[in-house]
């Protein structure tokens, strides 16, 4: 990667359904508490979500620093941040998953955090709106009309990204994130909806140097970046499919 891009990845759990070898071998780059936390898991796809997570993680930061996928030392920040622990490097990536499809985001000399959202995950229950979000995103949600749903996904999703960049818990009021999002349409491919974002309250001292992006990763999913812009220059962002044969 050139210094100061950000790429983001994104792969559906079939990769690894449809080979068993591919899975075998994908095993292989976990460490011994990593088996054991995949075997802890109950449900197939959570443990794949896992695998596959760490999988593209291994391989994007290894091809980024030259070195053999298990040649980097996979360590963890605040709040569960990923992050890596040697060797030394600017790089920093970030992981999400949701429902059947991961994403894995890689950043040079800046902080970066990618979310993902299944749009036919369960109901969301309206009263989150009022709870999570700010009045002028309340505004624009409008609970109620038939696209209300998505774009409450659109706004959260570009909140997650952005914690998950800072490395922020739960206790950061949501509400004092306030995102504006233009109309959600295309593909991956596209560039996306305009996003402008403010910060409020308790965040009002916060570095408003930052750069968004939201996508749709296929039909089902919306992916959001959000990525530090402290020199206030915007990074060049791509965003595609993961290569199957990058896999073990």
């Amino acid at each position: 990667m050139n210094p100061g891009d950000v790429g983001v990845w994104h792969a559906d759990i079939s990769l690894l359904e449809s080979d068993a070898a591919r899975l075998q071998r994908s095993l292989a780059w976990l460490r011994d508490d990593e088996q054991s936390r995949f075997a802890r898991y109950r449900a197939d796809s959570d443990r794949l979500n896992f695998l596959l997570g760490r999988v593209m993680a291994r391989r994007l930061v290894g091809r980024a620093l030259g070195v053999a996928p298990t040649d980097w030392q996979w360590g963890q920040g605040s709040h569960g941040r990923p992050e890596i622990e040697t060797p030394a490097t600017p790089l920093q990536f970030n992981l999400a998953h949701s429902s059947r499809l991961v994403a894995c985001a890689l950043a040079m000399n800046r902080e970066v955090g990618v979310d993902v959202e299944d749009s036919q995950r369960a109901a969301t229950d309206p009263a989150i709106v009022a709870r999570f979000c700010s009045p002028d995103e309340a505004a624009a949600i409008r609970v109620g009309e038939p696209e209300w749903r998505e774009r409450f996904l659109a706004i959260w999703t570009l909140k997650e990204a952005y914690l998950k960049a800072r490395g922020l818990g739960i206790s950061v009021h949501l509400s004092d994130i306030s995102f504006s999002v233009g109309a959600i349409d295309g593909d991956q491919s596209a560039n996306g909806p305009d996003v402008q974002v403010r910060f409020l309250n308790t965040l009002a001292d916060a570095d408003p140097h930052w750069t968004f992006r939201l996508v749709r990763a296929g039909p089902r999913y919306l992916l959001a970046v959000a990525a530090a812009t402290p020199d206030g220059v915007q990074p060049a962002m791509t965003i595609e499919p993961f290569p199957a044969d990058w896999l073990p």
